[in-house]
């Protein structure tokens, strides 16, 4: 087990994968194993455990002992997914890096046919598997999110509106994704919901495929951040803060993409890509909900009589449709 720190070397492969995990015992143990049992098998997976209270760490420190190509990295204190998520980047070094969710199977041929998309096309920021719902005892259940197609436009442009256009949950998070490309983003920001800017960065640097023949088991159970209905709850999970301001998902997603527009010159024009943001920001859901996170740093009673109010407007419009 290791901490980190400044003397930390580097875990270099040409494959990295990486798992964030906090109080995982249920599943890791599952995760590591379809990780481990895969077909391509040179490749290293750090976990970095987000000082869990459970026996997560003892679980993966199982697996280290037992197998060189696992690392476990123990956080002293939680430092919020998103820097968790980070970490794993910030510690390795290679070609390719995956991070992985700790409740997730893979497939057993994932990263080899990720490997062989990207290989094969120098153009691909992204590969990632088709996803399959799971349950908590591994049943198949219907979809829970939509399956984000592949976005092979040439336009970066383009590519950067269909992402965020895609609803549902990002799966392609959890794709293979080439670390040249990588490096040149804003990584996970800290406000939930910052994967998907994350994504439609990387649309802007190349392409993203969805890989047919390869799977991830996506497991649906109640202790996922994606349940958690409290802003200020899911706050404090992605950033370890919980004020106001962190809890604005929507001004904060909105100030990242624009960030994201100026940042890209190199890539595609800013102004067109700011054009694609602002065209999503003005409907008038999204500025509504930028008015009721408005109104929740001022007052959360304000917030509160707003939403009431905007609810009740919506019920009189189907009333009378």
């Amino acid at each position: 087990m290791k901490e980190p720190g400044g003397s930390m070397e580097l875990i270099k492969s040409r494959v990295i994968l990486a798992m964030p995990v906090y109080n995982g015992a249920n599943y890791v143990a599952q995760a590591i194993e379809s990780i481990l049992a895969q077909t391509h098998r040179d490749f290293r997976l750090i976990v970095t455990d987000n000082a869990s209270t459970d026996a997560t760490p003892d679980i993966v420190g199982e697996f280290a002992a037992r197998d060189e190509r696992v690392t476990l990295v123990r956080n002293p204190v939680n430092l919020g997914a998103s820097r968790n998520y980070n970490l794993g980047y910030d510690l390795s070094d290679g070609e390719y890096l995956k991070w992985c969710a700790h409740d997730d199977i893979l497939g057993p041929t994932a990263l080899e046919t990720c490997i062989a998309a990207l290989d094969d096309d120098p153009t691909l920021a992204v590969a990632f598997p088709r996803t399959i719902s799971i349950g908590t005892n591994g049943e198949i259940l219907p979809d829970m999110g939509h399956d984000t197609p592949s976005l092979m436009d040439a336009d970066p442009v383009r590519r950067f509106a269909d992402m965020l256009d895609t609803s549902g949950t990002c799966y392609p998070i959890f794709g293979l994704m080439r670390r040249s490309m990588l490096s040149r983003t804003m990584l996970h920001q800290s406000y939930y919901g910052s994967d998907r800017a994350l994504l439609a960065e990387m649309a802007v640097r190349g392409r993203i495929r969805r890989i047919e023949q390869s799977v991830i088991y996506n497991r649906e159970h109640e202790v996922r951040s994606i349940n958690i209905d409290d802003k200020l709850e899911r706050s404090r999970w992605q950033s370890g803060k919980s004020g106001r301001f962190a809890a604005a998902e929507h001004i904060q997603l909105l100030t990242h993409l624009l960030r994201i527009a100026s940042r890209s010159k190199d890539a595609a024009s800013p102004m067109a890509l700011r054009r694609e943001v602002l065209k999503r920001s003005t409907t008038k859901k999204q500025l509504g909900r930028y008015a009721l996170e408005i109104a929740a740093m001022i007052s959360p009673r304000l917030a509160r009589s707003l939403k009431s109010m905007f609810r009740s407007s919506a019920k009189e419009k189907l009333s009378a449709a």
